[in-house]
C-alpha cells in the first residue's frame, strides 16, 4: 500500500510539472543539443540505438545494462565561436542497488572582457553551461526502464540560474529480432535558483524512437520523433524577417504542413562494416529548416560519423552540419576498465 502511494504521489508531482512546462520560450537549450559522437552521426536525436553504449544513456536512461560495468568515455565537442562542449560518462554496479550512470557535461564560452556601463573596463568574467546526472536502470523480461537526476546550471559572471531535472525512459527490444523501440520523457523539473528576469519554460520534451536492423542487410536504420506534445515547434517569425538580410529574408519561405510534420522526425542510419567498423549518417529536418539561409540550405540537417573498435578502445568521430556556414565536431573516446585490468593482471 505504501510503494503503490508513494508511486501515485510521483506521478501526480510529474504530471503537475509537466503541465507548468509545455510551450513558451525555453531555457537550458543546451540539454538539447547532442553531446557525444553517436547520437550526432544520427542526426542529433536518438533514443533506441544504443545498446550497449554508455554514451546513449544520456539519450535515454533505460539503455544502461549491467554490461556497461566500468566503462569510462570521453567527448571533446569544438563548437561554434571557440565553444568547446566537454561530456565525460562512467557506469559502475553497486552491490544493493546495481548498475549507475554518472555523467558530467560543461560547455565552455571562454572568457569575456567585462565593461561597465560607462565603458569603463571591469574585472573579466567567465561563461558556461554544467550539467551533473545520475541514472538507474531495471530490466524485466524484455523491457527495460530507467531514470536520469540531473543538475542543470548556466552561469554568466555573477549571475546563475540552477534547476533539478528528471529524465524517464522506457526500451522495448524483441528477443529474437534486432529491434529496439523506445519511449522517453525529457527534463521535468523545478528551478532551484534563477535570475529576476528569468521565465522562460524548461526544455521538456516527450520523444519516441525505433530502430531496426534487417536480417540479411548490414544497415541499422532509426527513425525518432521529439516534441510529441506540440503540433508546430519551427523558429519561423514573420516579424523577424528582413529582405535585406539573406539569413532573415524568408517572408516567402514560412513552414508548410508537411514541415511542421517533419521537423518532428530525425532519421539516422549505421552502416556496419564488421565487428570493429561501422559508418553513421543522420538528416534532421527542423535544423535544416530553423537555420538555413533563404537562398541556400547546403548540407544543412545532415550529419555523417565513423565508430571505431579495438579490444581496448572505442574511437567515434561525427560532423553535423548545422549550415552553410558551419559545422560541429565530436569526438569520443571510451574504454572498460574492467578489460584493461584483466590484462594487467594476466
Amino acid at each position: 500500500m505504501i510503494k503503490k502511494n508513494v508511486t501515485l504521489l510521483f506521478f501526480l508531482l510529474m504530471t503537475k510539472l509537466v503541465m507548468a512546462q509545455i510551450g513558451g520560450i525555453r531555457s537550458f537549450e543546451f540539454l538539447e543539443i547532442p553531446n557525444h559522437a553517436k547520437v550526432a552521426g544520427l542526426g542529433t536525436v536518438n533514443i533506441s540505438a544504443g545498446l550497449g553504449d554508455i554514451n546513449m544513456v544520456n539519450q535515454n536512461p533505460a539503455l544502461l545494462d549491467s554490461l556497461m560495468d566500468n566503462d569510462f568515455s570521453l567527448t571533446i565537442a569544438p563548437y561554434f565561436a571557440d565553444i568547446i562542449n566537454t561530456q565525460l560518462n562512467y557506469a559502475k554496479t553497486f552491490k544493493k542497488i546495481g548498475i549507475l550512470h554518472f555523467g558530467l557535461f560543461y560547455q565552455s564560452f571562454g572568457t569575456f572582457e567585462g565593461y561597465d556601463n560607462t565603458g569603463q573596463a571591469t574585472i573579466d568574467f567567465n561563461a558556461g553551461n554544467y550539467l551533473l546526472s545520475i541514472a538507474h536502470s531495471r530490466q524485466e523480461g524484455v523491457f527495460s526502464y530507467g531514470i536520469n537526476m540531473k543538475i542543470a546550471s548556466t552561469q554568466l559572471s555573477t549571475m546563475q540560474t540552477t534547476a533539478l531535472l528528471f529524465d524517464l525512459g522506457g526500451i522495448f527490444q524483441h528477443p529474437r529480432a534486432d529491434f529496439t523501440a523506445g519511449l522517453t520523457i525529457k527534463n521535468i523539473g523545478v528551478y532551484l535558483r534563477k535570475e529576476a528576469e528569468e521565465d522562460r519554460n524548461l526544455p521538456f520534451d516527450i520523444q519516441l524512437g525505433t530502430s531496426f536492423k534487417p536480417e540479411f542487410m548490414p544497415f541499422r536504420f532509426s527513425l525518432t520523433l521529439n516534441r510529441l506534445y506540440q503540433y508546430d515547434i519551427s523558429y519561423f517569425q514573420a516579424v523577424l524577417t528582413d529582405e535585406n538580410d539573406p539569413f532573415l529574408n524568408v517572408a516567402d519561405n514560412a513552414p508548410t504542413s508537411f514541415d511542421k510534420i517533419f521537423q518532428h522526425f530525425t532519421i539516422g542510419t549505421e552502416l556496419l562494416l564488421g565487428k570493429n567498423l561501422s559508418l553513421r549518417a543522420g538528416y534532421n529536418h527542423l535544423i535544416r529548416q530553423s537555420l538555413k539561409r533563404a537562398d541556400n540550405g547546403g548540407a544543412g540537417g545532415f550529419t555523417f560519423g565513423i565508430d571505431f573498435q579495438t579490444k581496448k578502445i572505442n574511437l567515434a568521430y561525427s560532423n553535423a552540419i548545422y549550415q552553410v556556414a558551419g559545422a560541429a565536431h565530436f569526438i569520443t573516446v571510451g574504454t572498460n576498465f574492467n578489460s584493461i585490468l584483466k590484462r594487467k593482471t594476466s
